[in-house]
């Protein structure tokens, strides 16, 4: 229950908390760089000088071929819809979607015209959750580099959860627009 209060409460106060809890984490990186004589920097700066997370929101995304690429974009706008709570922008851009893939990926094909022909913004929400998950390997195996971020709402659906792929860590949630629109966390990463 603390997770989705923390995940989801008032955007505000999870905000604050986020920033208190991140403090705590990185006030060590603080101590150690003003030893070394630097300044120290903003939380979201000094995730870049990590080794591990290097550039993650500033590398661009490639992928493997222009299929992959054109999946991506695609994916993003119908995403962006459901985040404005968009159902008819949604629903053209899951055409769109479909439209991308062969008869080699005639199962995510499939789903995404299952967004597109959703009569309404809730189902267009859930097809959207569907394709999610189904989507994961397809862009593990295509993205040649930057990373993209799995992230979740605890919330969605009535507390059974859901997932969507970003960009960006930011959490901006497709399932609920701007009702709770930084509700979630991110879960993973998938970094090339």
């Amino acid at each position: 229950m603390a997770v989705l209060l923390n995940a989801c409460g008032n955007d505000k106060k999870s905000d604050t908390k986020a920033n208190e809890d991140e403090q705590v984490v990185e006030q060590p990186m603080e101590m150690n760089e003003q030893q070394q004589g630097k300044e120290p920097h903003s939380a979201p700066e000094k995730s870049k000088t990590e080794p591990s997370e290097l550039n993650i929101d500033d590398a661009p995304l490639s992928f493997n071929d222009d299929t992959a690429a054109a999946v991506w974009d695609a994916y993003t706008r119908v995403k962006n819809a459901l985040v404005a709570s968009d159902s008819e922008i949604a629903k053209q851009e899951a055409a769109n979607l479909a439209m991308i893939f062969s008869e080699d990926t005639a199962k995510l094909k499939a789903m995404a015209e299952g967004i597109a022909t959703a009569e309404d913004l809730e189902a267009q929400r859930k097809a959207f959750s569907k394709f999610s998950n189904a989507i994961t390997n397809y862009f593990k195996g295509s993205l040649s580099t930057g990373t993209l971020y799995k992230q979740h709402c605890p919330m969605a659906f009535d507390g059974k959860g859901a997932d969507w792929f970003s960009n960006e860590s930011t959490i901006k949630n497709p399932y609920f627009g701007d009702k709770m629109l930084n509700c979630g966390l991110v879960t993973a990463t998938i970094t090339n």
